[in-house]
């Protein structure tokens, strides 16, 4: 029996499922090479809309990372916000317009569920995630992103440039992907399956 760590029903309540009229997007979790931050920030110098910010929320893991990245010109168009708790989070999530999981294709992440990709969907927002076989299927059955080579920084531009340039189309996908945690992928339904588990025994 599987128990996945899905979001808690309520907890991004105040994220309407809109476009946020800011051109800001989201990476949220630990930052390392192998979780896609170097494409990540790489690929904020090929989008074409003027003023978009990317907001980084999680501490990096690699130093080395951390420093060639800081010294990237693509930097300036980044505000990294640390480690921050829950009102943080929802804070970003909620001046974001799509978030990103643009994992390495490693054999730890490509079963894997992140929870990041089903908060993104919580809050509303479209989500462009690493083209692996389950997440395509979870986000194609939902309707609510792009998935994309999460190794080719042009890629994730040529996402990031087409859910803005089709604002009602992503605004669309938010509420498809919020609709589908409802349904879906929520705490409330694992945590049915570990009692019922634990009644079991």
């Amino acid at each position: 029996m599987d128990v996945n760590n899905f979001p808690l029903l309520g907890e991004l309540d105040s994220v309407d499922g809109s476009l946020r009229t800011g051109t800001d997007i989201c990476y949220i979790g630990g930052m390392a090479a192998i979780r896609g931050i170097r494409e990540i920030v790489q690929a904020m110098g090929y989008v074409t809309h003027h003023g978009l910010r990317l907001n980084l929320v999680g501490t990096f893991i690699e130093p080395e990372v951390e420093a060639r990245l800081r010294a990237s010109v693509e930097w300036s168009r980044v505000q990294a916000w640390g480690q921050q708790g829950r009102t943080g989070v929802r804070q970003v999530l909620a001046r974001s317009s799509i978030g990103l999981v643009t994992l390495h294709p490693t054999v730890n992440y490509v079963d894997a569920l992140p929870i990041k990709m089903f908060e993104y969907m919580a809050a509303g927002i479209p989500v462009i995630a690493s083209d692996f076989p389950l997440w395509r299927s979870i986000i194609e059955s939902a309707g609510c992103g792009i998935c994309v080579d999460p190794l080719d920084p042009k890629a994730i531009a040529r996402a990031i440039d087409e859910l803005l340039a089709e604002p009602d189309r992503a605004v669309q996908m938010g509420r498809n992907g919020r609709q589908a945690v409802l349904d879906r992928f929520n705490w409330s339904i694992e945590e049915e399956k570990l009692l019922d588990f634990y009644q079991a025994l």
